[in-house]
Parts: structure tokens; sequence; C-alpha cells
């Protein structure tokens, strides 16, 4: 069992087990204004999920109406399902944008009532891979994203309120801004993160290239890829879906680009449940061209 994910572990039904993996897992780095999970469950946080999970049936729908491909914008729409259906919040906006003129100066993730108490909530989760030991080389699979430009994006983001150009609704005039972060980190085997700011206590995996010997937790365990959209909480699987480390292998050598993988051992129920993941690289990685374009933007 993933440690502090075995609530999460618990339910069966993928987009539930990703709702309360949003609300509940450690936040891969300290923003100083981290909101608490107890916070956003409420009082029967744990008994709502658990009867979504009996009856996914409304998140289903919910999401079906929000089709997308985009991890931040699944992770949105499960985000703004729970604040729309949970009885201690009311979403009052999602997504605003502060324009200074013709010009979108940024946007309010969340604003909530919390007990009937104005937040601004700003939400992400972002999975980086740690290139070598300097502190700020946690960088994006696909080289696009690095963890110290939503260090610093995020740090402007929650002080959106102050900005002349912000129009709030009425009662949001003296708001508290928090965040709600969450993801994965991964490191080689011989390096660890060096930033104060990144937390400890964060999920953490491995990567490695396609050649090397891969980690793995147990010699009868189970690998199982997964999709962009399955990032989120802990994997489960049938035997079925899963596949051997050799097979795995052989599947990786054939693809193109980083890909998530999920090891997986059987639970007392004959459920396949995760116990560690990684990213697999192509040996090329990480691209010459997309890491040139990136490293520039990490120095300013």
């Amino acid at each position: 069992m993933l440690p502090g994910l075995a609530q999460c572990a618990q339910l069966r039904s993928q987009p539930v087990r990703d709702l309360a993996y949003l609300l509940t897992a450690p936040p891969p780095w300290h923003s100083g204004v981290e909101i608490s999970r107890q916070r956003l469950l409420g009082p029967q946080g744990w008994p709502q999920l658990l009867a979504l999970d009996a009856n996914p049936t409304p998140l289903l729908a919910w999401l079906a109406a929000r089709p997308t491909r985009r991890l931040g914008l699944y992770a949105e729409a499960l985000l703004g399902y729970w604040f729309s259906h949970t009885p201690h919040i009311e979403l009052v906006a999602a997504n605003l944008p502060v324009r200074d003129g013709t010009l979108t100066v940024g946007e309010f993730d969340f604003l909530l009532r919390i007990d009937g108490e104005p937040c601004h909530l700003e939400a992400a989760s972002k999975f980086y891979l740690q290139l070598d030991s300097a502190p700020h080389a946690l960088v994006g699979p696909g080289l696009r994203d690095a963890w110290w430009l939503k260090y610093r994006k995020l740090a402007s983001q929650l002080t959106l309120a102050q900005h002349p150009a912000a129009r709030l609704p009425d009662g949001f005039e003296q708001l508290a801004a928090s965040s709600r972060l969450s993801g994965w980190l991964f490191f080689p085997a011989d390096t660890a993160p060096t930033h104060p700011a990144i937390n400890t206590a964060a999920c953490r995996g491995w990567w490695c290239r396609l050649q090397d010997s891969w980690p793995q937790q147990h010699p009868h365990s189970r690998w199982l890829a997964l999709p962009r959209l399955q990032w989120l909480g802990p994997a489960q699987a049938d035997e079925a879906a899963t596949q051997t480390l050799p097979a795995m292998r052989a599947q990786l050598a054939q693809a193109e680009g980083p890909w998530l993988l999920a090891e997986l051992l059987p639970d007392e129920h004959g459920v396949w449940q995760e116990v560690a993941r990684g990213f697999v690289v192509p040996d090329s990685w990480p691209a010459p061209q997309l890491l040139g374009a990136l490293l520039p933007r990490l120095a300013a």
C-alpha cells in the first residue's frame, strides 16, 4: 500500500479515488498557506466519499458533461464537483478572470465560502522529475513545465485579490488566499530534494531510463501503464489488465516518450493495488532542444 494513501485505496471507483486523492494527499511543496484536508473534507467528508464510491453515477455524469484530455482540467472538474455538492462549502466562482483593460492578468481558480467564510483557493496537481541535484531541477516529463516556474507563479496567483483590477463578489473584500497542492515527485536512485520548500512527506516515486534496471518492490508484483488521466489516485486493476515486468519492458521498447508506471500487488480481495510508481523515459530523455528552451526560463 502506498504510504499516506491507504484511505484512497479503499475506494473502487477511479474518479472517486482521484477526488479523494485531490482532497487529502500531502502537498509536494509548502506554499505557506496550504488549506487543511480537514477543512476541505468537513465533518462528513469520508462518509460522503464512501457513499459516492457506492454510487458514482452523479460524479460520472458531472465529468461526462465536462470532457477533457488534460489532467489539470480533469482535476478542476473533480474539485468543482466536491465544492458544488458538499454541504459545508459554497462554490461562488471558478476560473474567474482578472482583466486590466484587454490584458488578462490572472484568474481565481476557486472562490468559495467554507463554513460561511470567504476563501480564494488556488489548486494544482503537478508531476515533476528531478534531473540532477540542483534544487530547481524538477521538470515536467514533457519538459514544458518545471517546479520552480510553478512555485513562482503560485506565489503571484495567491496575491491576485490585491490587484487593482480584481473585481470580487460582495463579501469577499477581506479575502484569505489558500492553496491545495497535490501531485508526485520522481527521483533517480542517487538524488533527493534539496530545496527547503519541498515537502519531505510528498508522494514520491522513481524515474529511470528504459534500458536501466527498474526498481521493483516485490519479485511477484505486476505492472500497469497509466494514461495521463489516471495519474492522480493510487492505481487499481484486475490481474488481466496488468503485465509482468518483462512484458512491460517489451511494450515500452516500442513506445515513445516518458511513461508513468504503477507496480501492483494483490490485496486480500484479489484486487491489484499500487505499491509504487515511477517514470520510464527513453534513453534520449531529456530532449536537448526542449531542455534548452526550458533552462533559460528557470534561470530568469
